[in-house]
Parts: C-alpha cells; sequence; structure tokens
C-alpha cells in the first residue's frame, strides 16, 4: 500500500480502541469496515500452521433455538467448515508472516467544528454553492474523526485475536485492511466476542456490520455465516432478542 493511501491518523489512543482524524472531509471509512495501523520495529517470526475440519454436531445444533434463524440464512449447520490454526496459540495464519500492525473496527464517525466551543451556523445552500461561496468550511473549520474498536495485533508473526500490550501511538497512520487481512483478521471468530463486550458502540449494529463485511471479503462463503452464527449463539445465550436483531441485520 502506497504511503499516501493511507485514510487517517490516530489523535486520541487507548488499549480498546483509538480515534483518529479523517485525511477526507466527511468521508471516513465505512461503519463496520476493517481498520490497521502499522507498527514498527515488532518482531515476525514465522510459525507453522496446519489445515484443520471442523465438523459441528447436527443433533445438538438442531435442537438449538438459537441456530435456527440462522438456518434461513446459512441453509444449514451441518455443512464443513475451515479455519487455519496454530498449534501452539490456535491463532490464525497465512502463508507468509503478516506485517507488524493493530487491527480494529471502525463504530463511529463524525464531522464538527475545528473549534468545538463554536456552533456551525446553517448557510442555506446546495452543496456546490457552499463549495464555492465558503470554501473555508472544507479547508480549516470542519474536521472529520473516526473511532475504532481494537480486536487484534501482530505477534511473533501471526495475527492474534486480543488486545496489544500497548495501544497504538499518537499520529500513527491508519489504512483500510485489504481483503486478505479481514479474512484472515476474521478467521477466528474471537473478535465477535471482543465485540459484545465493548459498550460503547451499538452492539448489535457493529456486530452485523463487521460480519457483512467479512462476508463480503469471503466473496459470500456461507461457511463463514456458519461459523459467525454459532458463535454469537454462545456468546449471546442469554440475550435472545439481541442475536435475534443481529441476524435481521446479516441477512443477505
Amino acid at each position: 500500500m502506497a504511503e499516501t493511501d493511507y485514510i487517517g491518523e490516530v489523535i486520541e489512543s487507548s488499549t480498546m480502541e483509538f480515534t483518529a482524524e479523517s485525511r477526507e472531509l466527511q468521508s471516513p471509512p465505512p461503519f463496520g469496515s476493517f481498520v490497521k495501523i502499522a507498527c514498527k520495529g515488532q518482531n515476525t517470526l514465522q510459525t507453522n500452521t496446519v489445515q484443520v475440519t471442523n465438523k459441528p454436531s447436527s443433533s445438538e445444533d438442531e435442537d438449538d433455538p438459537f441456530m435456527n434463524p440462522f438456518r434461513r440464512v446459512a441453509g444449514t449447520f451441518g455443512a464443513d467448515y475451515r479455519t487455519t490454526v496454530d498449534h501452539d496459540h490456535a491463532s490464525v495464519e497465512p502463508a507468509e508472516a503478516p506485517s507488524p500492525a493493530i487491527y480494529a473496527i471502525v463504530y463511529q464517525a463524525t464531522t464538527a467544528p475545528v473549534d468545538s466551543s463554536r456552533r456551525l451556523r446553517a448557510y442555506w445552500k446546495d452543496e456546490d454553492q457552499l463549495a464555492e461561496e465558503q470554501p473555508e468550511l472544507s479547508e480549516w473549520m470542519l474536521v472529520t474523526h473516526f473511532s475504532a474498536i481494537i480486536i487484534g495485533h501482530t505477534a511473533n508473526g501471526a495475527i492474534r485475536q486480543y488486545l496489544p500490550p500497548q495501544p497504538p501511538k499518537i499520529l500513527s497512520r491508519v489504512d483500510r485492511c485489504t481483503t486478505d487481512e479481514v479474512r484472515l483478521v476474521t478467521s477466528k471468530m474471537d473478535f465477535l466476542r471482543a465485540l459484545t463486550n465493548f459498550s460503547t458502540a451499538p452492539t448489535e449494529e457493529i456486530i452485523a456490520a463487521s460480519i457483512r463485511e467479512a462476508f463480503a471479503a469471503r466473496n459470500g462463503d456461507y461457511d463463514f455465516l456458519v461459523s459467525a452464527g454459532k458463535e454469537l449463539a454462545n456468546l449471546l445465550r442469554d440475550d435472545y432478542d439481541c442475536l435475534q436483531a443481529i441476524m435481521r441485520r446479516v441477512e443477505p
């Protein structure tokens, strides 16, 4: 990815999330999209991987009421699904060690005056008129920010789906994840647990949006929906309404 392709810079950082200023006014990365922050100086040792096949238990799934709604989406919970795991760490591994990075999911974006003490007034003009008559709006009066939940990072040459030991550095550049990176960081379902435990974001909306994004990165692989549905059924077994709301938002 070229140096000029980055979409923002970190202006606020914590262990669980970060806020970045968008390079383009009113054009933040989409809600639920995957972004990354490159981390320099990390060790990226290669680790061995193995391909495994998991078959969900059909008798147990048929009796689970949490599974039934997802049958309409994925067709059947009897389908095989595959994931790549590390023997030692049970983590997803690509054929080539990924670059050091912190991975996150966008959950909020705002556009507001740079000077937060001043409220912007209405101009009652269309967009073209504003661009011509009030260019200062986009040049220095307004700014767009976006916030993202951290879901994983690179460690020892592998993507780990847990929080990094340190938060992102201030003024680090934020990039969009490639399709391959989205598939890698969502090949295990631990990112869903991070989202269900994050109280700041709208739970149903952010989980559904991230699943749709990962589903699209797999070119509509319904086996991924099967795995996501099973994980959500476990995580939200005490909140059936929330589970149903997510499934309705995920259904193609």
